[in-house]
């Protein structure tokens, strides 16, 4: 014993990843023995299959009753030459069965929708495997014996000896091998078999438990049963008794001794093919309620946009059932599956790749700008600044929002850009190869808006405390663009601005801000800042209600080649939850757009200057004036980059702002 202690031991310490690693998997056990171990809702265990070797099957014990569910194999080759394996029940697929197994037992879920069954409570093997393998006709008699001696309590179901099997073939011509429906031709009448793949939970005459016990036995439903789904008894209802000629009940799990391996044992209906079965005694009952059904679920997309059509094709065209399928219900709604797909596909038309911005300065017709303007141009600035400054920051915020959601496509969206998109929204399309457009439009307007805050701030050339409100205001402007338009993407521009070196050394501003506004400093230090750090790493739980415009800017570096983390020590664990952010964004693009629409239809009216200040059009011309806004982009920012400090060491030079408060006033 101490032997196949060890050896069990030495099992149980292979990689988790190895079946043979984990104590509920009891390799060829028999469906007899297997059942004979259960006791309460809920155990289960994972044995070999005996008639597919090399599939699996989940045995279990649910409601009072024993199932027995195979493991769906699937395989997937992505190229010639490769293969990749798949494990599931009806719906969620793993790469190995333990895998599959934590996921249902950890989860609570049930293996399948119609049965309801659910495992938690593992029957651990006490042998080694290759002990187990041993002893199969042992295990097999073991078995039957304890299944004579409770004829009155759980039935156990019992394979055709050789010579049984031989008197059913003349008996009933009906019986079938494999996976091979049976010939009805020859009868005048659908007769009923149980008929099912390998290891499928079937009933025989006995009753299941001593509890189902009833003096008016009911007779067997007519219904053709397929799969490997487990049998059912519904309450108070049992098998029909055997007729003393008849055969008994097969299951496809006990497999007969032979020189070579046999074919797949043969399935008989429990009453005799020339003996018509009565119908229920309930007509509202449907029979075909009384079997669990183990039905591969073809997810239904709840989008038709071009995402949706790629994931179902690459899920469902591209692989290849490697289990035997006889089952009817799959082939139909296989083909109606396949049907309704192609009726949509003659509509379907591959998504444009767009090459040129959003941006068209040739078409742009500016309020406030002149012909042929010059950088920064001072009239127009003071213009700005009046238009700014008659505005409050719920005002200005609801324009961004305006403006945001037409170049990011989130509300206002035709069907004809629908159509050259592929899907319903930019929030959609920034996450896919051909938004890189998008995602160049995006980040060029980001920078642009923080481009135009900065100047605003170090354009301000009048004393220090002029400068500290205007501070304020734009900290104002920050917190009503989180709080008013939940417009998450110019709230991360604001912020960068002030969070620029050239506007962070302003320390008398800064001082002059926490002596004059201290809201709005403790504002932005204990709150505003926090919270853009928290997105900036893809921390979405900081965001409480609804969203307008979600976060999008370190996805958009991320997909454009640029780090946004490269100077953090969680880079990889930002990179994962920057991707769910982006996932989690994609899957909600229609609530944000019901958000954003919901703003933006309320009480409040556009002023067409404010909205043609917070264009990116004309940003462009404003900042580089008309002819050096075509210029090249790098070029453009490294040269106005040098403006904003000589703009920044004017206000404060350098001297002043390396000085530090004396400690004695």
């Amino acid at each position: 014993m101490d032997l196949l202690k060890k050896e069990l031991e030495e099992e149980l310490k292979l990689s988790t990843n190895d079946l043979r690693s984990h104590a509920w998997y009891h390799g060829p056990l028999s469906r007899e023995v297997a059942e004979s171990l259960f006791e309460r809702d809920g155990d289960f265990l994972v044995r070999d299959s005996s008639s597919a070797p090399g599939d699996y099957v989940l045995s279990c014990f649910w409601r009072s009753c024993p199932m027995h569910f195979k493991i769906i194999k699937v395989v997937l080759r992505p190229k010639k030459g490769y293969s990749r394996e798949l494990f599931q029940f009806e719906e969620d697929r793993f790469d190995n069965v333990p895998a599959l197994i934590q996921f249902y037992v950890g989860g609570r879920r049930p293996i399948s929708q119609t049965s309801g069954a659910i495992v938690f409570n593992p029957i651990s093997r006490t042998l080694p495997l290759r002990v187990i393998a041993e002893r199969p006709a042992e295990l097999k008699i073991s078995s039957r014996g304890g299944a004579q001696e409770k004829q009155l309590g759980h039935s156990k179901r019992r394979s055709f000896s050789s010579s049984q099997k031989d008197t059913l073939q003349v008996i009933n011509p009906l019986l079938r091998s494999g996976s091979h429906p049976a010939n009805l031709e020859n009868v005048g009448r659908r007769p009923s078999l149980l008929s099912a793949q390998s290891d499928s939970n079937l009933q025989t005459g006995a009753p299941q438990n001593t509890q189902c016990e009833t003096t008016s036995p009911e007779p067997i439903s007519p219904v053709f049963r397929t799969g490997s789904e487990p049998l059912l008894s519904p309450q108070a209802r049992h098998a029909r008794p055997l007729h003393p000629g008849g055969g008994v009940t097969l299951r496809g799990s006990d497999g007969q001794l032979h020189p070579r391996a046999p074919p797949k044992p043969l399935r008989v209906s429990t009453v005799f093919p020339n003996a018509v079965p009565p119908p229920p005694s309930d007509l509202d009952v449907d029979p075909s309620t009384f079997y669990g059904e183990l039905v591969v679920q073809v997810p239904q997309s709840r989008r038709k946009g071009h995402v949706d059509r790629l994931r179902a094709e690459e899920k469902w065209q591209s692989r290849a059932r490697i289990t035997e399928t006889s089952f009817g219900f799959l082939e139909a709604q296989k083909d109606q599956t396949r049907a309704a797909k192609e009726a949509e596909d003659s509509h379907f038309k591959w998504p444009h790749i767009e090459t040129t911005s959003c941006f068209q300065l040739d078409q742009f017709n500016s309020l406030l700008l002149p012909e042929n303007n010059r950088p920064l141009e001072s009239s127009v600035l003071l213009a700005v600044k009046e238009l700014f400054s008659r505005s409050d920051p719920n005002t200005l915020a609801l324009h961004m929002l305006s403006v945001d959601c037409q170049v990011a496509r989130v509300v206002g969206v035709t069907d004809e850009q629908k159509r050259i998109m592929g899907v319903n929204s930019g929030l959609e399309l920034v996450t896919l190869p051909h938004g890189h457009q998008l995602r160049q439009d995006l980040l060029e307007r980001h920078h642009l808006i923080s481009l135009g805050v900065a100047v605003d701030l170090l354009g301000c050339t009048g004393t220090v405390s002029q400068r500290a409100t205007l501070l304020h205001k734009i900290i104002l402007l920050a917190q009503a663009l989180r709080e008013h338009t939940h417009n998450l993407y110019s709230f991360s521009a604001v912020m960068k601005a002030l969070e620029m070196p050239q506007i962070v050394r302003l320390e008398m501003t800064w001082r002059a801000l926490r002596r004059n506004h201290t809201e709005s400093a403790v504002l932005y230090e204990k709150k505003l800042k926090p919270f853009m750090n928290s997105l900036n790493e893809g921390d979405d739980s900081v965001i409480q209600g609804p969203v307008a415009v979600p976060h999008l800017v370190p996805l958009l570096m991320m997909m454009e080649g640029e780090d946004p983390v490269e100077n953090s020590d969680r880079g990889c664990q930002v990179i994962y939850d920057v991707l769910q952010s982006a996932r989690s964004a994609a899957l909600h693009a229609q609530d944000y757009q019901q958000q954003a629409h919901s703003l933006l239809t309320g009480s409040w009216e556009p002023i067409p200057e404010l909205l043609e200040a917070f264009r990116t059009e004309f940003a462009l011309r404003l900042l580089w004036g008309q002819h050096g806004a075509v210029a090249d982009k790098k070029e453009r920012y490294d040269k106005f980059d040098k403006i904003l400090c000589v703009l920044s060491n004017k206000l404060e030079p350098v001297e002043v702002a390396s000085q530090k408060p004396d400690p004695s006033t």
